[in-house]
């Protein structure tokens, strides 16, 4: 194809059907227009100011909501529809300036955009009704939901939450290196320990059983004998009678809440040897295995805090690096301006030679360095 049917082919496109085109382009100008004024709305920092704000705000109705009864204040009722209309104003926002879900970078191609959908989403559930007049009061329960907007609406959470997911991994080594400590000490102890904290001191007078504390290496007192009660301390929840109930007790030595009573009471009915036991439990488990999970967590955060960094660094330089080139090509303007002049007016000439010749076909030949780009 030469240059002339280049040319007749672009009069035909601009000049069939004027109105479709003209109504196309008119729908095209009006959708671009929208997408591009509620982008710039939802990318202003008051944006995401207000977002947390109306979050924070909605946080307080909540917490005064009284979860005894089913009737609502009116100003509740008004409030909670205030707050639906507001986030959905806000998803109807992002949805016309990024887009839906088809194309990159669109509203639900975000994880984080897919939470405050489906958030959004199950507040209009608190609204529905079954035919027959049942009101799903129950479902307005999905309010709580809320507040987990601010994940999305602060960046310092999201990077906090994504690596703590993205540490999940990381983290199966050590829960296996935890497992394996307590299950060491679960057998240690269930192997010295079966049944031992279920020793009284019986009053044989009274017949009355001292239940405060344990005994067998401890002496009861005279008038006492030590016996074999029922139950273990803290209502039967700590002891070493079988594995699950030892692992309970190491999990709950660990964590360094009431670790000294289960020892002193062990102490009481073994002897002062069972510190060999506790003390490395407390030393190695508490303040070097639960640390050295916090330590993975840690880590995977400064990774996570140092990708967003560069990846924000990186995007700074590509926006740079396009102004660049635009304003390197801002000089060429005036030529492309004419150049589109001219071929305006070839177009012109080619409509007024077939006018005067009829079908006779025409040849143009138009220099490669004015015309290499069209």
């Amino acid at each position: 194809m030469n240059e002339a049917e280049k040319f007749e082919d672009l009069a035909k496109a601009s000049t069939s059907l004027p109105c479709c085109y003209s109504f196309r382009s008119m729908l095209l100008n009006i959708r671009h227009e929208i997408s591009s004024r509620c982008l710039k709305i939802i990318s202003h920092s008051y944006f995401e100011t207000i977002s947390i704000l109306v979050i924070l705000i909605n946080c307080v109705t909540l917490a005064l909501d009284d979860p005894t009864t089913d009737v609502q204040d009116n100003w509740q009722i008004v409030a909670d529809y205030v707050f639906q209309a507001l986030y959905s104003l806000e998803l109807i926002l992002k949805v016309l300036g990024m887009g839906f879900v088809m194309n990159s970078g669109s509203y639900l191609r975000d994880p984080w955009n897919v939470l405050d959908f489906v958030i959004v989403a199950f507040g209009y559930l608190g609204y529905l009704q079954i035919g027959g007049g049942l009101d799903l009061k129950a479902l307005r329960s999905f309010r709580v939901m809320r507040p987990l907007r601010t994940i999305t609406s602060i960046e310092g959470l999201k990077i906090l939450m994504s690596a703590l997911v993205s540490s999940l991994p990381l983290l199966m080594d050590t829960i296996v290196i935890l497992l394996f400590f307590y299950t060491i000490f679960a057998i240690a102890g269930l192997q010295l320990w079966h049944g031992i904290l279920r020793k009284r001191c019986l009053n044989i007078e009274t017949g009355d059983v001292d239940d405060s504390k344990t005994c067998g290496y401890q002496d009861c007192g005279e008038g006492s004998i030590c016996v074999t009660y029922l139950s273990n301390p803290n209502w039967g929840a700590t002891n070493f009678d079988n594995i699950f109930s030892a692992l309970l007790t190491v999990y709950q030595s660990v964590t360094l809440e009431g670790w000294t009573d289960t020892q002193l009471n062990v102490v009481r009915a073994f002897g002062p040897y069972a510190v060999i036991y506790f003390t490395p439990l407390v030393f190695i488990g508490a303040f070097f295995l639960i640390n050295f999970t916090l330590a993975v967590i840690k880590s995977r955060v400064t990774t996570i805090y140092q990708e967003n960094r560069e990846l924000k660094l990186k995007k700074k330089n590509k926006e740079k690096k396009k102004l660049d080139s635009i304003l390197q090509d801002n000089d060429g303007l005036m030529e492309d301006s004419n150049k589109n002049l001219l071929v305006a007016n070839m177009v012109q000439y080619v409509e007024m030679k077939k006018q005067e010749k009829g079908k006779e076909s025409i040849t143009i030949k138009l220099s490669n360095n004015r015309f290499s780009k069209f």
